[in-house]
Order: structure tokens, then C-alpha cells, then sequence
């Protein structure tokens, strides 16, 4: 009799968590929002976050960081919306699309070696810094549009391409409708939405994507940027204080350009479409070489795999000792990779 009461509720306990799990995630996205909210506040009362509203008062009306002297800054206007980008060196185009809590300045330390063999294009995405913010379009679909248009008008007719979180999401999306046009492309620790086994298994650990994509958490961390991004970037990266002053100054200057917290978050309301798009996508693996670039403390131990159901030629770089951060976290390895990859037969 009592195993019977304990299989019993056992039973019960699974059955009705498994019929209110929707419901746990939405507690624990109120009670994180609450406990965000809260810290913030005590963080302004006592004057302690390094980079915060004292900072966010003087970068609220800063100019972009500076590339390095042999880039400039540049607007376009394409696919109906305004693109900021840096551009520099000379050679064959070598496109990098940035991630989530960074913008085109999270490619610096790499830009002048790099500028050596490519000329070097670095946009901020739709939603972030000085690009534009509209509305809708933040499926990776239409985003990859926009870098197309912007190659287009730039006069180019085939890339190598590189994206990073977020990035190699759009990258992704990039190669898959315009295949013949990317020589090389390179997806850099993150994962494709839908893209499975690893999509459901990831998504579903990774309480921040729940969070980001609610309707109200660009409204939530408005004026709290830099609280917020200090809180997080140590969540998915590894090696302590990767960034440089200079680094997280322009990152939350960036992500609190007015509308730029409620854009960015669209990236990750719009996994449900980009699942759907990629669906359609991977049903045509993509033919150019691939580089599955995963931080050994990040996504390295699947990327490569992951890659290979989406890619037919994929090679395979573990940057050792990273976490998520990897361009700062480990700058020769991500770079000797890239270089090997993008400069090799």
C-alpha cells in the first residue's frame, strides 16, 4: 500500500507539473523581472554599479566609439531602413554581424588585422545602436535581407561572412536564401532556432530567452541598461571582466540609444517565425565551406554537429578556455581561426 500511495503521487506531482510548466516559466520570468527591478534600484540608492546612470547620463547624447584609423562610419539606407556600419581595408568583403549586448565594436580588437587581407564591413544590426528601429522585422529572414541589400549597394556580389550570437543567426539565414553569393561563412557560438535536437533541449534552459522576448522587458530595462547588461554578460560568459572600459562603455552606450532595449529584445520574440523559416531552410543544406566557431564553455560541445544538419562542409574551431564573450575572452584564437578559415584553400 504505500508504494502504491508513493507511485501515486508520484504520478500526480509529474502530471500536473508537466500541465503548469507554462505557467512556472511565466512566475519566474515575473520574479526575475522583480528581482532586476529591485536590485537596480538599490544599485542607483547606493551608488555602487560601476557603469550605470551616472555613465548612461553622459552616453545618452555620445557619438559612436571609433573604429580604427583606417575605418570610417557610414549610413545606407536599405529594405526601407537606415543601417550604421563601419567600413575599412582593402581586398575581397569580409562582412561581421555582431550578437546581443554588443553592436559593430564588439569586432574591434580584430578589425586591423583582418583589414590587412579583406575590406571590412561591420553594420549594427536592425534594432541596435545607430541603426534603424522599426516596428516589426526582426525574423533573421528579413534581418539577413537587410545585409544583402547593404552588399548590394556597396557594389558587391559575393562575401565571406562571419556572425556571433545573434549574428550567426542572421548569417545563417543570409547563406540559406542567398547561397551562391557567400564564398565562406562562419557561425560563432550560438545555436539556430528550431534546428534540432539542440534547439529544444538549449532553448528551454536558457531562462533569459524567455525573459527578452516578453512584450514588456524592453520597457522594463529602459534606463537601466547598464545595470542590466553588467548583470548578464557574466551569465553566458566564462573568463571574469572580458570587456574593456572603453568596450563596456560603448556597448551600453549602444544598447541605450532611445528605443534600442525594446528592439533588440524583438530578436528574440521572433524565435517562433525564424523556427518556422529555418524549417524551410535546412531542408537545402548549404553548400559553401562553414566554420562552427563554439567556446569551449559555450557551445562548443554541439556547434559543429548542429552545423552539419544545416551545412554539408563544416569545420570545426573549440576556442579553449571561453565562454560566450569569445572575441574578448580569447582575441589570438578567435582571430587565428577566422584568418585560417577565411584565408585558407
Amino acid at each position: 500500500m504505500k508504494r502504491q500511495i508513493l507511485f501515486y503521487t508520484k504520478h500526480v506531482l509529474t502530471r500536473n507539473y508537466l500541465r503548469h510548466r507554462n505557467l512556472m516559466m511565466i512566475v519566474s520570468i515575473l520574479i526575475f523581472q522583480m528581482v532586476f527591478l529591485f536590485s537596480c534600484k538599490n544599485a542607483d540608492s547606493a551608488g555602487q554599479p560601476s557603469q550605470t546612470s551616472a555613465e548612461l547620463k553622459k552616453t545618452d547624447s555620445a557619438e559612436p566609439a571609433n573604429p580604427p584609423s583606417n575605418f570610417k562610419h557610414q549610413y545606407a539606407k536599405v529594405n526601407r531602413v537606415k543601417i550604421h556600419y563601419v567600413i575599412g581595408g582593402s581586398g575581397e568583403p569580409l562582412v561581421l554581424l555582431h550578437g546581443f549586448g554588443q553592436n559593430w565594436y564588439m569586432w574591434n580588437r580584430l578589425l586591423p588585422e583582418l583589414s590587412k587581407h579583406f575590406t571590412v564591413i561591420a553594420p549594427d544590426l536592425r534594432g541596435m545602436g545607430e541603426s534603424d528601429k522599426p516596428d516589426s522585422g526582426y525574423d533573421k529572414k528579413t534581418m539577413a535581407v537587410d545585409i544583402h541589400e547593404l552588399v548590394k549597394k556597396l557594389g558587391y556580389s559575393n562575401i565571406d561572412l562571419a556572425g556571433h550570437d545573434i549574428g550567426l543567426m542572421v548569417a545563417y539565414a543570409y547563406a540559406a536564401q542567398f547561397g551562391p553569393e557567400v564564398k565562406k561563412l562562419a557561425l560563432m557560438d550560438a545555436l539556430l532556432p528550431g534546428v534540432e535536437p539542440v534547439w529544444s533541449d538549449f532553448s528551454s534552459k536558457a531562462w533569459w530567452f524567455g525573459f527578452f522576448a516578453r512584450p514588456v522587458s524592453g520597457e522594463l530595462v529602459k534606463g537601466k541598461e547598464g545595470a542590466f547588461l553588467m548583470d548578464f554578460w557574466p551569465v553566458v560568459g566564462y573568463v571574469k571582466d572580458p570587456f574593456t572600459k572603453e568596450e563596456s562603455t560603448e556597448f551600453i552606450r549602444a544598447f541605450a540609444v532611445p528605443g534600442t532595449t525594446t528592439a533588440c529584445f524583438h530578436w528574440f520574440g521572433n524565435f517562433p517565425q525564424d523556427a518556422l523559416d529555418n524549417h524551410v531552410f535546412e531542408k537545402n543544406k548549404l553548400q559553401m565551406p562553414v566554420l562552427a566557431m563554439g567556446a569551449e564553455h559555450g557551445s562548443g560541445s554541439f556547434l559543429a554537429n548542429h552545423s552539419r544538419v544545416v551545412a554539408t562542409n563544416v569545420t570545426e574551431v573549440v576556442i579553449t578556455g571561453a565562454g560566450h564573450w569569445i572575441v574578448q575572452e580569447k582575441t589570438d584564437q578567435v582571430q587565428k581561426g577566422l584568418l585560417d578559415f577565411f584565408l585558407g584553400k
